[in-house]
C-alpha cells in the first residue's frame, strides 16, 4: 500500500465496500479515486482502480442491456429532487460537493461525470435532493439524461460564467428537447464567480433577469450557496407544515412537506386515514390570531402548526 495516503482515502475506501447498486459503486469508485495523491508511490493504486471503474463500468452497461435493472434511473429521495444540468467543465460536480454530503470526482478535464450521483441538501429542517448529471453534448448519454430531467422536481441549469455564451446555448437545447418549457422549477446559475468579470454576470442578467430566477455562487468562496438553498426551496413549490396534539406542545422536529395550496383536510387524510372524519382544526401561523379554529379549508402556509380535532 502506498505512503501518505489521506483519512479521507480510508472514508472513501470504506464508503466503496458499503456500495451496493452498480451506480452506487461506480460513484464511490470514483470518490474514491479522486482521494489518491498524484504522486510515483501512488501509480500502481491509481492505475489499479481505474482498471476497477472500467470493469464496473462495462458490467453495469451488460447490465443494463440485459434488463436486470434500470442503471440509470434516479430513485426520488427527501423534499425534492433538484438535477445539475450543464455542459462540460461547468462546475456542477463542485457545486454538488458544495451543496450537499457527496464527494464527486472532480478535475479539470470535461466528462468527469459520466454517471448520475447525488448527495442530500440540508436546507433548515429538511433536505433535497440534488443529483449531478453527466453533461450536455454527449449522444451516449444525452437520452437517459434528459429522461431524468423530465423526472425532476426542479432543475438547475448551470453555466461558467468565464464562457457566459453558453447559457442561450444550454436553454436552446433543453427547449428543443422539451424538458423546460418556461421558467417554472427552473434556476439560472452563473458559476465560477470568484473568477468570472464582472461584465458577465450583468450580461447574463441582461438576457434573463425576470425570465428565470438567477443564482451568482462561487463553490470556492461559498458565495451566493446558501442564498441558492433558499431559491431551491422556492422553486420546489412545497411548504412545511407541523403537527400539535390537543393540550401538548407542537413537534417541530421533522415537518410534513406538502405543495402550495394545500388545506386543511388535504393534509390530514395525507397523515392518517383516521384523520378524514376531521371535525375541526386550529392553525398557528399564518391564521388571524393564534390557535385559531379554521374551516377544512383552510388554506396552509409554510411552517403553521395545525391541532387536529376527530
Amino acid at each position: 500500500m502506498p505512503a501518505n495516503l489521506p483519512p479521507e482515502y480510508f472514508e472513501a475506501e470504506k464508503a466503496f465496500k458499503e456500495a451496493q447498486s452498480p451506480s452506487e459503486k461506480i460513484s464511490a469508485l470514483e470518490a474514491l479515486i479522486a482521494t489518491v495523491p498524484k504522486h510515483k508511490g501512488t501509480d500502481k493504486l491509481r492505475a489499479d482502480l481505474r482498471r476497477r471503474l472500467s470493469k464496473l463500468k462495462d458490467e453495469a452497461i451488460k447490465r443494463k442491456k440485459g434488463g436486470k435493472g434500470d442503471l440509470y434511473s434516479v430513485e426520488k429521495e427527501g423534499a425534492g429532487q433538484a438535477v445539475l444540468v450543464g455542459f462540460a467543465n461547468s462546475g456542477k460536480s463542485s457545486l454538488l460537493q458544495a451543496l450537499t454530503n457527496a464527494r464527486p470526482q472532480i478535475a479539470d478535464y470535461p466528462m468527469t461525470t459520466v454517471m448520475p450521483l447525488s448527495g442530500m441538501m440540508p436546507f433548515e429542517d429538511i433536505q433535497f435532493q440534488v443529483v449531478d448529471l453527466p453533461p450536455i453534448g454527449n449522444p451516449a448519454t444525452d437520452g437517459w439524461v434528459s429522461a431524468i430531467m423530465r423526472n425532476a422536481d426542479i432543475l438547475l441549469l448551470v453555466v461558467d460564467l468565464t464562457h457566459d455564451d453558453k447559457a442561450e446555448e444550454l436553454i436552446e437545447e433543453l427547449l428543443r428537447w422539451k424538458v423546460i418549457k418556461g421558467p417554472e422549477k427552473t434556476i439560472l446559475i452563473g458559476n465560477k464567480k470568484d473568477i468570472a468579470e464582472k461584465h458577465s454576470e450583468d450580461l447574463l442578467r441582461s438576457k434573463y433577469n425576470g425570465i428565470f430566477p438567477l443564482a451568482f455562487v462561487s463553490t470556492k468562496t461559498k458565495e451566493g450557496l446558501e442564498k441558492l438553498k433558499g431559491m431551491i426551496f422556492k422553486a420546489s413549490g412545497i411548504i412545511r407544515v407541523y403537527s400539535k396534539e390537543p393540550g401538548k406542545p407542537p413537534d417541530l422536529n421533522v415537518p410534513f412537506t406538502v405543495p402550495e395550496g394545500t388545506t386543511v383536510l388535504e393534509l390530514a387524510e395525507a397523515i392518517h386515514k383516521d384523520f378524514v372524519n376531521l371535525r375541526y382544526a386550529c392553525v398557528w401561523g399564518s391564521s388571524r390570531f393564534q390557535g385559531q379554529r379554521v374551516l377544512k379549508t383552510f388554506v396552509l402556509k409554510d411552517k403553521d402548526v395545525v391541532e387536529f380535532h376527530v
